[in-house]
């Protein structure tokens, strides 16, 4: 786990910070909401999967 973490943080520390708000990314655009969500909805489905497994887990 520690590794991983390693790995995220140097990669991260070595992309550029155009590559994350490029000239072309526009907030005010139409579909700037509906694409946003849709980068969202992967991470609501996998908190619907951890909670779910934590209500229906055994206890014991």
């Amino acid at each position: 786990m520690r590794r991983t973490a390693i790995i995220f943080a140097l990669t991260t520390l070595l992309l550029s910070n155009p590559l994350f708000a490029h000239p072309g990314h526009d907030h005010s655009a139409p579909g700037a909401g509906l694409v946003h969500l849709l980068w969202l909805v992967p991470v609501i489905i996998a908190a619907v999967v951890v909670v779910f497994k934590e209500i229906t887990a055994t206890k014991g």
